[in-house]
């Protein structure tokens, strides 16, 4: 399912103004060195002035499969988009995540009509955490079948992407954006742990703020 998904959101990339670039040093990792138990390949999209992009797709040699998606917006009023997919077996869920970071004033009824065609999916039962509550309400945290976990995903990007076209820019916007950004490099992401242990705490930290959620580049 997860290269799946990787290749039907970037077919919907392909038909935008998204331009690919460079992901450097960080294109592909591994954890441990040496017969590595995990593989991270890396790609960044840039909509220049409006959006970028970081997808990360983790191979693990316990047969976990991971993808995660950072949608980060330049100052232009849309939440901040988080997608994670995971399959390991039979197991397979999909979040997709949208944070406000501190604004509501959002163009976002697409967002709202994706919602509403899958709230009917099973919920996946997650942990506690505090970045839980500052969810928008219309984000959707599901497992299933795979066929509609996909089409869900690629209809939430659409729909991402269509607000994007319309909404305005706020340079206040970003300073929300980068206060939420601190707040997960200091309280805890869903990839905290695995950041640090792959590039130190330091060189996780500079993995947010360059590549996941870079702000003014």
């Amino acid at each position: 399912m997860i290269e799946l998904l990787k290749q039907n959101i970037e077919t919907i990339l392909n038909g935008k103004s998204f331009i690919r670039e460079d992901a450097g040093i960080y294109s592909r990792m591994q954890y441990p060195k040496f017969l590595p138990l995990m593989n991270f390949y890396v790609d960044r999209y840039e909509d220049k002035g409006k959006l970028h992009l970081m997808i990360m797709h983790t191979k693990t040699k316990m047969g976990m499969e991971l993808l995660t998606m950072s949608f980060m917006p330049q100052g232009i009023t849309v939440p901040y988009l988080l997608i994670d997919a995971m399959t390991m077996k039979k197991k397979r869920c999909v979040f997709v995540e949208y944070y406000g970071c501190g604004r509501e004033d959002f163009p976002d009824e697409r967002l709202k009509e994706v919602h509403e065609r899958y709230g009917r999916l099973p919920d996946y039962a997650e942990k506690e955490n505090w970045y839980i509550s500052e969810r928008r309400p219309y984000s959707l945290i599901k497992t299933g079948e795979e066929e509609e976990l996909l089409q869900m995903s690629a209809d939430s990007v659409k729909a991402y992407l269509d607000c994007l076209a319309q909404a305005p820019f706020d340079p206040d916007y970003e300073k929300q954006l980068a206060a939420f950004r601190d707040r997960m490099i200091i309280e805890g992401n869903p990839s905290s742990k695995t950041l640090e242990m792959l590039l130190k705490k330091d060189g996780a930290v500079r993995f947010m703020k360059d590549v996941v959620m870079p702000i003014g580049e």
